[in-house]
């Protein structure tokens, strides 16, 4: 797979617009590359998410990786500021998992599987 940095990249611009777009006032993303796969790990405090829009987030999130799509789409991701491409982001993805609740708020994690791996 080409560019694989840059989508790691466009995945957090979009995790962080949309976050922004709900009210967060704290972020924190850490990335990390192994042999085998990225894993984005994003916690976020203050977004003002309902419990139908966790779970629509989550949904999105869960699309599932459609490598066909992604290399005709991964460079649009991050770059709206009307509308989020959170299903993009579930097409760039291999594992999701999304814990929120109101008082510490959401954690993400993602995880993107190089080539040949799974």
């Amino acid at each position: 797979m080409k560019h694989n940095k840059l989508k790691i990249s466009k995945i957090v611009d979009e995790l962080m617009n949309y976050f922004f777009s709900k009210g967060a006032f704290e972020m924190n993303i850490d990335v990390k590359e192994t042999p085998e796969y990225y894993r984005i790990c994003f916690k976020s405090r203050g977004a003002k998410l309902s419990r139908e829009e966790v779970k629509r987030f989550d949904k999105l999130l869960r699309y599932g990786k459609r490598e066909e799509m992604e290399e005709y789409y991964w460079f649009l991701a991050g770059d709206s500021d009307v509308d989020t491409e959170l299903s993009l982001v579930g097409m760039m993805t291999d594992e999701t998992k999304v814990v929120y609740d109101e008082e510490n708020g959401i954690e993400v994690i993602l995880y993107r599987y190089k080539e040949g791996v799974k």
